[in-house]
């Protein structure tokens, strides 16, 4: 091990100075701070008021393989097991994808954006559940339905779920097959939303190792030859699914926002309405049916 003293400041000092070969620095003390809240049960105040507390030779031992596994790149969401998404502590593996800031944004869009609470609501290429679980969570009188192609992403969205006492209905189906989807669920929505896979192939060379080797690639890529294969297909199952006014909601690449607005029918929508991140990249197209 890398550790001279037990002291809890001391072991946190080396954990930095380790991690920081990976990471900035600060996100390097964040991950600190994390590994210890999450074995330790210490929140970062407690940290600070327990500058001396002594760890036992186990405890640097968890330690120091939480660390390691940080150094091999691996998230670590995975290392610890579990995220923060819109205020909601979910379960993570290598099964799903790690929700991201920008899905957060695309919640609080659709929370503006309605005020009914009790409106039929499905997410698309749901994974952890991440954004149905935040959606049921805030329109508690709402039924809300979460599709995914992964039995095992599913397993982990329902145990989000049930952690969490919100009652979300998963199902299994490929939407690739948007008649057979159709088939599947049986009604209409108000509400449909999907932050699909959309990263294309060549813009592999632009992605941290984080994102490479240990998340799922079904979750994040499409073909360079089809980028906007997904967007068509829930376009097309939208258009039998949506409730007259009912809304779509997207994530989508910014380098394709025109090219994805362009696929909608205007006999069946509004114009496609995009939207930017934090960032200011075009992130989001929010869409009415007529």
């Amino acid at each position: 091990m890398f550790y001279t003293s037990n002291k809890l400041a001391d072991i946190k000092k080396v954990m930095v100075s380790r991690i920081v070969r990976l990471y900035p620095q600060r996100e390097a003390e964040n991950m600190a701070n994390m590994l210890i809240r999450h074995y330790f049960g210490l929140s970062r105040t407690m940290q600070q008021l327990q500058i001396d507390k002594r760890l036992s030779e186990s405890e640097m031992l968890i330690i120091d393989k939480a660390v390691k596994r940080l150094l091999t790149a691996e998230p670590i969401q995975y290392v610890v097991g579990s995220t923060e998404f819109y205020g909601l502590e979910l379960d993570a593996s290598p099964e799903v994808l790690i929700p991201r800031p920008e899905t957060e944004e695309l919640v609080d869009i659709i929370i503006k954006d309605n005020r009914n609470d009790n409106v039929d609501i499905l997410d698309i290429g749901t994974g952890s559940g991440c954004i149905a679980l935040a959606l049921k969570n805030t329109y508690a009188k709402s039924r809300v339905t979460a599709i995914d192609i992964s039995e095992k992403a599913l397993a982990l969205a329902r145990k989000n779920a049930e952690n969490l006492n919100l009652k979300v209905d998963f199902r299994q189906c490929n939407i690739l097959d948007a008649e057979a989807c159709s088939t599947v669920l049986e009604k209409k929505f108000h509400i449909i939303v999907s932050n699909p896979p959309y990263v294309l192939q060549k813009e592999k060379a632009q992605m941290a190792d984080n994102v490479l080797k240990y998340e799922p690639p079904l979750a994040l890529f499409v073909e360079d030859d089809d980028p906007l294969l997904f967007y068509r297909k829930i376009i097309r199952f939208a258009e039998r699914s949506l409730r007259p006014n009912g809304k779509l909601y997207f994530e989508i690449n910014e380098n394709y926002a025109e090219a994805t607005a362009s696929l909608f029918d205007k006999d069946t929508f509004d114009i496609p309405e995009t939207m930017t991140d934090v960032h200011g990249k075009v992130r989001f197209l929010v869409v009415r049916a007529n």
